[in-house]
């Protein structure tokens, strides 16, 4: 979904190539650490300056770049820093891009890798043109230091400090205007904030969740191994689907929270959860060749208190041997038995190492989506009052009268939310609530949709 000029930052680990582009775009959305390797797959944002609109991509920090030929036959090494990986996704942009930043750091100077960097950048990509931005400025009496950078051959650098915001208003303003002279770039009006459909992708470590990620969109947009915590970020995607916006993200996986370390792993699974808490839709994925474990029901928790819809994807359905016509119906039995607050879920299963049931994936989502908007009319709600109290009347609470229910109406969508009158001395037990929300997806078809039934005095 390319609207607008690709502005990516370049430059080996731990330049402060994350802090910029939080910087820039004025969210916290890469995470940032004094880690080296922290990023590791692209995120990418939007920037309006001055009238102008571009897009900006943050990448991970690699020290060389790989011909194709060399790139394409080197295997993705299975090691904690995901080094060739990490090249791999960073010059796939590059080849897009309209401008490269590339970032340096005053507190060290030049080093060899930024050397290497430059040379390999002129090589690959001769006609991108390219901006030098000397990082970690944090005081104006650093700037004598930068004289060295002109060594680089790519001119006076831009000093700013990604940190405090020291400088970053020249940079956007030599971003635009190198984009309006190679005419890239015109003035436009910011761009109002559509409404998108935010589906969240939850899940323990290693269940799938990038790979799955990787088979909807059909590129291998996100690294995948078989290493706990290979994602370390949200990764958030814009696509369109039959002509609705939808962002999709990718999240860290979540383990007990014993066993989950202090620092970069803490902040990747808290911002995993917040996510799931501001989604419109959250995939539950699970490892279906794998038991259900008290970690999917804490996380089916947390999403059952987001509000969210939800639904339950059961992945690495491949490594099911034996199929037969009954197998789907007794794994979805088994499901619904370890969540049976969840029944309202539907369930899809799919493999994302064979793309099998994949394409599946958003169509539901859309479904689900549409239910959550529903807005179901006074009369007919009046008819199923009616229909489900005769069919199975509240019990008596005070006296010996059963409660009398009148007047259910819809106030709010996305989720639903309904009000039910009854008499002031009049009580009402949980579980016929329960009865009446069950009875409601029923009768509407509320597929995959938390509802709400609220109480009010007559």
């Amino acid at each position: 979904m390319k609207k607008y000029p690709r502005v990516i930052i370049f430059g080996r680990a731990n330049t402060g190539k994350s802090t910029l582009f939080n910087r820039l775009i004025e969210q916290s959305k890469s995470l940032t650490s004094p880690l080296a390797g922290t990023t590791r797959d692209f995120n990418v944002g939007q920037v309006y300056w001055q009238g102008y609109n571009f897009e900006l991509i943050d990448t991970g920090g690699i020290d060389t770049i790989l011909p194709k030929k060399k790139l394409k036959n080197l295997a993705p090494k299975l090691n904690l820093d995901f080094a060739v990986e990490i090249i791999r996704k960073t010059q796939q942009v590059l080849k897009e891009a309209d401008l490269i930043v590339f970032v340096v750091d005053t507190q060290v100077g030049v080093l060899a890798q930024d050397r290497e960097l430059k040379r390999s950048l002129e090589k690959l990509l001769p006609a991108k043109p390219i901006i030098l931005v000397a990082n970690k400025m944090d005081s104006i009496n650093r700037q004598p230091q930068t004289t060295e950078f002109f060594k680089l051959g790519l001119g006076a650098p831009v000093c700013i400090s990604a940190k405090n915001g020291l400088g970053t208003g020249d940079l956007l303003d030599a971003i635009t205007e190198t984009l309006v002279n190679k005419h890239l770039l015109k003035k436009g009006e910011k761009p109002e904030k559509e409404k998108a459909l935010k589906i969240t992708m939850v899940g323990k470590p290693n269940v799938g969740k990038s790979s799955l990620l990787n088979a909807i969109l059909g590129e291998e947009r996100v690294i995948v191994s078989p290493i706990p915590f290979t994602t370390r970020e949200s990764i958030d995607i814009e696509l369109e689907y039959n002509n609705q916006k939808i962002i999709l993200v990718d999240t860290a996986g979540v383990r007990k929270q014993s066993k989950v370390n202090v620092g970069l792993e803490h902040t990747s699974v808290k911002r995993s959860l917040e996510n799931a808490r501001h989604s419109d839709i959250c995939l539950l994925i699970l490892d279906i060749s794998e038991p259900i474990s008290v970690q999917d029901n804490k996380l089916s928790d947390v999403l059952i208190k987001s509000k969210a819809s939800i639904i339950i994807v059961a992945n690495k359905w491949d490594l099911i041997v034996d199929k037969d016509d009954k197998t789907q119906n007794n794994f979805t039995k088994y499901i619904y038995r370890y969540f049976p607050y969840l029944t309202w879920a539907p369930i899809i299963f799919v493999s994302a190492k064979t793309q099998k049931g994949t394409q599946n994936v958003l169509d539901l989502a859309l479904e689900v989506y549409k239910k959550r908007q529903i807005q179901i009319k006074d009369k007919p709600l009046d008819t199923f009052l009616k229909k489900t109290i005769k069919r199975h009347r509240p019990s008596r609470s005070k006296g010996f009268t059963h409660p009398f229910l009148f007047g259910l109406t819809q106030v709010k969508t996305n989720p639903p939310i309904f009000e039910i009158k009854l008499r002031k001395q009049d009580q009402l037990n949980q579980s016929y609530l329960r009865y009446l929300e069950n009875s409601l997806r029923t009768e509407f078809d509320l597929i995959g949709t938390p509802i709400e039934i609220n109480l009010k005095d007559s």
